[in-house]
């Protein structure tokens, strides 16, 4: 509760009720401060407060539901403990005793920044406060912008005096003048503040035409405020703009709505188009309530417009090869077999992965082998026609899609040009890399085969390709029987491993980067293969999925992870992926328990890594499995996140715990934008409470890279690889890693 002394905070109740303010309507010009205060201090969050014995009541707000919050741990009790117009700043709320256990950092809306001056009455009694607020620290809030903070809480106090003044109902002209006096010093405060802002900002009459245009508009669009007085919107905005424009204007006369924001171009000077968000509100006589004209700011926006369509290219593309991933790849597959079915054309898929990619990964590490990547993929743009498109798929697999082909001898030279164009030796770092390339054919003729059957029949050819020795391509036959391809003596001996315990796990570390300390560890399946050696999951589980292994094998994983997680330290928990087969199936809650049940691991110590595949199917059983999953405690992880296309829209239709950032974002860091996008990312998961674990870091750099991007955790060789179970105690037991400054 407040610390104020308790005959002074009476009377500030006392005056706040006889201002009968509390509950009342919603007063647009109070908004409107909300919103210029939300651009000039580009902050999610502005408020005016009241507050009352036990609750803070919003007067107005910007960027926040709701009526009211409690009073107890609200900032704005600190607030009006402070003199008139003297601010309250916090610059990180959680390193602060005053604000760290705050409900309002612990939880909704993870406030880490506030700033805030009181709002007194003419008695000088504070009786709330005007506070912004952000999401993440501000260490840059400077002086300068305290000053314009409590500049703009005179403005509010003004308008609130203004109201004491007709609720007391002294209608002597002194005091009416006295308030009226204060809304033109508010006013001129207003065109102080809008003179030392970076947006622009316009006073319109309701015809539109502009009666004030702030100084910024000559960085921003190359005009004096002279040249832009008189004017109106429309001659500047552009012509595809202009109805929906003109729509906006209406909604805001006719008072069907007190505020609108929409994007549009606007002409400079020199006669280019930038992109400019448009904010604007109706303006009210403060004292008859009537239409009085129009508010309007601008920002330009043109920087960040570029960002969405980064951000749209990378939904589509695989960020370290720029080539289009496996969602654009289906995407025209899909539209090749619809054009080949209306119009009698052919389309061939060709499969290709490469021999002795692992080789390189092990003897020079991911960098060779990332390097090797980007250079094959610009050696396949170089053989294909510009009209045909080349995927990566993920790993060391590729697909090109030929379109509109021929005949069967079109995709066959293509296949030998790929070929020979991938054998020619790569350097790096003094090191010569050689690689091979194993492609599968699948022909399609006037829509007999679907975008799925045609893209199976390729991968059936590349296994027979695989298996003809290696460097070679060979074409889908119809006629041959699947089961008597590669794909069914591995089978075969993958039923006898499990049989026989041919699988083990190893568990690579994941550090909490606040402490240093192991969080928790992943879990990995390898098989002990007796010819072929220890093989990667990439090597057994497409086959695993395909031929229905992965229920069994999967439940094994489970209970064996589950089962050595039982004996580490109480705060380490387990991560273990589930592929897409296993979550379908109805019995894979009852897996889970049935595992947590034989090892008495906690069910909050295990967490389940999906990926995207999963949830792209949208089933019942899904949603169903993971509702009931996280009920139990049991925590959700979305794996490889950032690799597909709705990634971002899956934040907000699912809950998760932790967001797993691919590593081809913390190999791109010197790309500026894909820094730019991962932030991002990271602050949005991190808003929607999930922590954020950044897989695949290798060097100190990519350590600095994705700490101050605000990753919460981090796994990767720079730390530990995958170790054997009997190994996890002593790594435990080293304490906190090395973590650089």
């Amino acid at each position: 509760m407040s610390m104020v002394h308790p005959t002074h905070e009476q009377e500030r109740l006392d005056a706040l009720h006889r201002l009968r303010i509390l509950g009342s309507t919603p007063e647009p010009h109070l908004d409107a401060v909300c919103r210029i205060a939300s651009d000039m201090f580009d902050v999610p969050m502005v408020l005016v407060l009241l507050v009352d014995e036990t609750r803070v009541w919003f007067k107005a707000k910007w960027g926040v539901d709701g009526e009211g919050i409690d009073r107890e741990g609200a900032f704005c009790d600190l607030t009006i403990q402070n003199q008139a117009g003297s601010p309250l700043i916090i610059h990180d709320l959680t390193g602060d005793p005053r604000s760290a256990e705050s409900p309002l950092v612990a939880g909704p809306p993870n406030a880490r920044f506030y700033a805030g001056v009181p709002l007194a009455l003419g008695s000088g009694f504070n009786l709330g406060t005007f506070c912004i607020m952000d999401c993440t620290p501000r260490p840059d809030f400077t002086e300068r912008h305290a000053r314009q903070l409590r500049d703009l809480a005179l403005i509010v106090e003004a308008h609130l005096r203004l109201h004491e003044a007709r609720v007391d109902g002294e209608a002597d002209a002194a005091r009416r003048l006295k308030a009226e006096s204060a809304l033109r010093d508010s006013e001129q405060r207003f065109r102080l503040l809008a003179e030392t802002t970076t947006d622009v900002i316009l006073w319109s009459g309701l015809d539109t035409t502009r009666l004030y245009v702030s100084p910024s508009i000559r960085t921003v669009l190359g005009y004096t405020p002279e040249e832009m007085l008189g004017t109106k919107p429309l001659d500047f905005v552009h012509p595809d703009d202009a109805g929906n424009f003109s729509r906006v204007l209406d909604d805001l006369t006719s008072g069907r709505v007190e505020h609108a924001s929409t994007c549009q171009r606007y002409r400079r000077k020199d006669g280019t188009w930038v992109f400019m968000d448009v904010s604007q509100s109706l303006a009210r006589d403060p004292m008859t309530g009537a239409p009085a004209g129009y508010v309007t700011s601008l920002r330009d926006i043109t920087e960040r417009k570029a960002d969405e369509r980064r951000i749209a290219h990378l939904a589509l593309h695989d960020p370290l090869t720029d080539l289009p991933n496996r969602t654009l790849f289906w995407e025209r597959l899909a539209e090749e077999t619809r054009y080949a079915a209306q119009h009698g054309t052919r389309v061939a898929v060709l499969t290709c992965d490469l021999d002795r990619f692992k080789l390189v990964n092990d003897t020079l590490g991911h960098p060779a082998g990332d390097h090797l990547l980007q250079i094959i993929a610009a050696r396949l743009l170089a053989v294909v026609r510009e009209t045909d498109t080349v995927a990566r798929l993920g790993g060391d697999e590729f697909a090109i899609i030929l379109g509109r082909i021929e005949t069967r001898n079109d995709a066959s030279i293509l296949a030998r040009r790929i070929i020979e164009a991938i054998n020619r030796p790569i350097g790096f770092n003094g090191h010569s890399m050689s690689v091979g390339a194993s492609i599968g054919i699948a022909l399609e003729s006037g829509g007999a085969l679907d975008a799925v059957a045609l893209f199976k029949r390729s991968d059936m050819a590349l296994y027979q390709a695989k298996a003809a020795g290696r460097n070679t391509h060979r074409f889908h036959d119809p006629a041959a029987d699947p089961a008597s391809t590669h794909p069914g003596p591995l089978k075969a001996e993958m039923q006898g491993a499990m049989k026989r315990g041919g699988f083990l796990l190893n568990y690579q570390p994941i550090i909490d980067l606040a402490t240093g300390t192991i969080a928790g560890f992943e879990a990995l399946m390898r098989w002990r293969h007796p010819r072929r050696g220890e093989l990667a999951p990439s090597e057994f589980i497409p086959l695993a999925e395909e031929s229905g292994l992965i229920i069994s094998l999967g439940a094994w994983v489970l209970k064996e992870a589950c089962r050595e997680a039982a004996a580490w330290p109480d705060h380490v928990r387990v991560a273990v992926n589930v592929s897409a087969l296993q979550f379908q199936q109805i019995s894979m809650e009852e897996t889970v328990l049935h595992a947590l049940a034989a090892s008495g691991l906690p069910p909050h110590r295990l967490e389940l890594e999906i990926t995207e595949t999963i949830l792209m199917q949208k089933t019942e059983t899904v949603s169903r499995t993971m509702r009931r999953l996280r009920k139990l405690g049991v925590r959700i992880a979305l794996d490889d996140f950032g690799t597909g296309y709705s990634s971002l829209s899956y934040l907000h239709n699912f809950s998760f715990d932790t967001i797993k950032i691919d590593r081809s974002f913390v190999v791109g860091m010197s790309n500026p934008r894909t820094v730019a996008i991962t932030r991002a990312i990271v602050a949005l998961a991190v808003d929607l409470g999930a922590r954020v674990t950044a897989e695949g870091v290798e060097t100190e750099e990519q350590l600095a890279f994705v700490r101050a991007a605000g990753c919460t955790d981090v796994q990767g060789f720079l730390f530990h690889p995958p170790q054997p179970a009997k190994d996890i105690a002593r790594l435990i037991e080293g304490g906190p890693v090395r973590l650089a400054a």
